[in-house]
């Protein structure tokens, strides 16, 4: 069993191969100055969490003033109407008209164009109005909260809404009604409501502005002016204007109608539910594994609104290996489902319901879907479009055929103009297309060439073996004539450009400036606030409790590497959420298991077991090795470990790696030696986060309860190279409300953020020797 080191050396070759997927990277390319003092240049990004791509961008050294001229679009948003199209990515958020045009800055939004600079991890998040008239954003105060502002897009006014809200992660912590004028957020697990007529008038405290306990997937938007909230096993029905009522009789009025009473308590840290879009029945994903489908009665008595009888409702069982559910749910009342696998992307299975009458009977019909992972319904519902890796396709909805393939290639993100008309992201273009094929390029994703035109100045570029030009104001034009391309200067006779290496951080190098009139020379962006935080390089003194033989933590100095870790005891909820994040990430993980989740959950351990990641033993059962009950010699631990291989063998056909630690981190030299003896090396930590502690521990165990983003910051404050992080898989039965899974993205984009790389423990023993 002793062949963890050739594992470590396997995996750091790997990662020597993976290095551009797992750093944050920005760099710079192509610089050109045109005599009128204007630079053009690429701006390349490699982000873990978000779709590596480039933009070229043009500055006026004179004006001092920054455009993007090309707009890869990682996510496209249509707003007022269909008017304008909104797209985000790594340098910010941008606009154009749906006409098409070089994309704006949206104002008073951070955006790269305007200064901001480009951080590393996931895209910065925001949640627009559907009128496009505002925009949500998380101003951050730490890693894991910041304050909940509103942007006035149209001036840039900022305006505090709330404080100490947890940043965005899997969810934006706030959701718009339809008509753009009412807003609901979480905060410390409760739900307000901000009403922005509350802008003309003197705004209403928040303690009088609260919904209830819950989360952001506590509550639904229907398209009526309405929304669904559940609150135990409650389902209320409330019109946002009834909202004001309940702010001045809070202690007296209920939240809105019951609309229905679940047959168990809807947690929304596992739990999701969606709504006929005409309010006539709810789906209730229950912790991503059984979905149930309930029609609702918002009139009558209360009767008629319980599903005691579940079993007269139809419900579904789905794969254990699927990270995700996507609903499509026509106005007729036609539902299509499916989910993709945690391990792969691929399609785990795809179900159809007809609820089109109201009364049943109902059932989930298996249905064959094209290799896709988004799809969108057209407004009148008649028509679905779906896109992915596999290209992008258009299908009559109710009898699923093929109306149009729009693309073979990989689609970045689509969305529905009109009931014939979608807008198309892919690698290369924004297009719109009018079915069945009339097709018109709005703008550029990339710039594969370009260069200054030589007798008209213009910027020209190719994509797709196409020329295209723009004076830098006007869209781009499609070009048939013969394109004359200046050759690339670094000097006119005001300004000589070069670009300078970084030693270190997210930018690998900065374009500068040198002004020959002022003999100044300054960098053409400013990077303050984007270097990694600085680390010791003298080796600290560990506080954690320590053994021989016993490995707490990797290299203290000279690296950026730390492990975060998860234990898989006995319980299943948030594994393949954990496995979807880390796969977006691209990040090679350790799992200890224990041979009572194996034993519990077999598919769980096999798909485990073919994820990539490192498999480690948590012992045969989570028992506490300290209890007295218990003989802990050498022949237990010994036959504990031997059991847990066995079982995991028997469940998956594989063999754990050669490093375990004991339930609960409960260790003892004899433990220790016992362990080696069989072969294994002990594996401790130097940072508990706390996460396993419930509400109902903290009088017993002397430690505080903290929400899962407390949690997050506390990591930040006591991490440092080397760290073993470890986090505890599965819902608590000492009643958490939240768990630090559910923040890991958070987590990881702080510490990508700060400069650490994510790696195994067998990757940290390798560097430790």
């Amino acid at each position: 069993m002793n062949h963890y080191r050739k594992i470590a050396t396997i995996i750091t070759i790997i990662s020597i191969f993976l290095k551009s997927a797992l750093f944050a990277e920005v760099r710079f390319e192509g610089l050109d100055l045109f005599p009128d003092s204007r630079l053009l240049y690429t701006v390349q990004v490699s982000n873990p969490g978000s779709i590596p791509h480039s933009g070229l961008f043009i500055s006026d050294l004179e004006k001092n003033k920054t455009k993007l001229l090309t707009l890869f679009p990682e996510k496209i948003e249509l707003l007022d109407e269909g008017r304008i199209v909104q797209v985000r990515n790594s340098f910010g958020a941008f606009r154009f008209p749906i006409k098409g045009g070089l994309p704006s800055s949206v104002m008073g939004f951070p955006t790269f164009p305007e200064g901001a600079p480009i951080q590393s991890g996931r895209i910065e998040a925001m949640s627009a109005s559907y009128d496009g008239k505002w925009v949500l954003y998380v101003e951050p105060i730490s890693a894991a909260y910041g304050n909940l502002v509103l942007i006035d897009v149209g001036t840039g006014k900022r305006i505090p809404i709330a404080t100490r809200v947890e940043r965005p992660g899997r969810q934006f912590p706030a959701v718009w009604s339809k008509d753009s004028q009412v807003l609901i957020y979480v905060k410390e697990g409760k739900l307000y409501y901000y009403a922005l007529s509350s802008l003309q008038s003197v705004p209403v405290d928040e303690q009088f502005r609260l919904i209830g306990n819950g989360q952001i997937h506590s509550v639904y938007w229907g398209p009526q002016g309405d929304f669904f909230y559940i609150n135990g096993r409650t389902i209320y029905k409330v019109r946002s204007s009834e909202l004001f009522a309940r702010s001045l009789y809070a202690n007296f009025l209920e939240i809105g109608q019951v609309a229905g009473i679940l047959p168990f308590t809807y947690e929304p840290a596992f739990d999701r539910f969606w709504i006929h879009p005409a309010s006539k029945a709810i789906l209730v994903s229950k912790a991503g594994q059984i979905l149930f489908f309930f029609p609702l009665t918002t009139q009558g008595n209360q009767t008629s609104n319980t599903f005691e009888q579940s079993s007269i409702y139809p419900y579904l069982t789905l794969p254990v290996l699927c990270s995700d559910i996507r609903v499509l749910w026509s106005s007729s009342g036609v539902i299509t489902l499916w989910g993709l696998r945690s391990d792969n992307g691929a399609l785990a299975f795809s179900y159809r319901l007809d609820a089109s009458q109201d009364t049943g009977p109902y059932s989930f019909v298996p249905i064959k879907l094209p290799a896709i992972s988004e799809a969108l319904l057209s407004p009148d519902g008649t028509k679905a479009v779906l896109w992915g890796e596999g290209g992008c396709y258009i299908y009559t909805y109710l009898d699923w055929k093929a109306v149009t393939t729009v693309s073979k290639n990989p689609t970045l993100s689509v969305q529905w103009i009109t009931n014939d008309e979608v807008i198309v992201g892919d690698h290369q273009f924004i297009y719109k297309l009018k079915q069945p094929d009339n097709r018109t390029i709005l703008n550029l994703s990339k710039a594969d060439s370009y260069a200054f035109e030589t007798a008209t100045g213009l910027i020209v570029t190719k994509v797709n073996e196409v020329w295209f030009s723009t004076d830098g104001t006007s869209p781009w034009s499609l070009r048939t004539d013969k394109v004359s391309l200046r050759t690339p200067m670094l000097s006119s006779d005001r300004f000589r450009v070069y670009l300078e290496p970084q030693g270190g951080g997210l930018y690998t190098n900065i374009p500068m400036v040198r002004s020959l009139a002022a003999l100044t020379t300054q960098p053409l962006i400013l990077v303050d606030g984007t270097q990694y935080e600085s680390i010791s390089e003298v080796p600290g003194k560990d506080t954690s409790t320590s053994f021989s033989n016993v490995f707490n933590n990797g290299k203290r100095y000279g690296t950026r590497t730390l492990s975060i870790t998860f234990d898989v005891m006995d319980s299943f909820e948030g594994l393949t959420t954990v496995l979807d994040i880390l796969k977006q990430y691209n990040i090679r993980a350790t799992f200890f298991v224990n041979g009572e989740f194996i034993r519990r959950y077999g598919d769980m351990a096999r798909l485990l077991s073919t994820s990539g990641h490192e498999i480690a033993s948590l012992f045969y059962a989570p028992i506490d090795l300290s209890d007295t009950r218990y003989r802990v010699d050498t022949h237990f631990i010994k036959r504990g470990l031997a059991r847990n291989e066995d079982e995991y063998l028997n469940a998956t056909g594989k063999e754990l790696s050669s490093f375990w630690h004991a339930p609960y981190y409960i260790i003892s030299p004899e433990i220790v030696s016992a362990a080696s003896s069989a072969g294994y090396k002990t594996i401790g930590r130097d940072l508990d986060p706390f996460d396993w502690v419930g509400k109902s521990d903290m009088r017993r165990s002397y430690v505080p309860y903290l929400t899962a983003s407390d949690i997050v910051d506390q990591i930040m404050q006591k991490k440092r190279p080397g760290s073993i992080i470890p986090i505890r898989i599965g819902a608590n039965e000492n009643t958490r409300t939240d768990y630090l899974f559910n923040r890991l993205d958070v987590l990881l984009d702080a510490l990508l953020r700060a400069g650490y790389e994510i790696v195994p423990v067998s990757t940290l023993l390798e560097q430790a020797k």
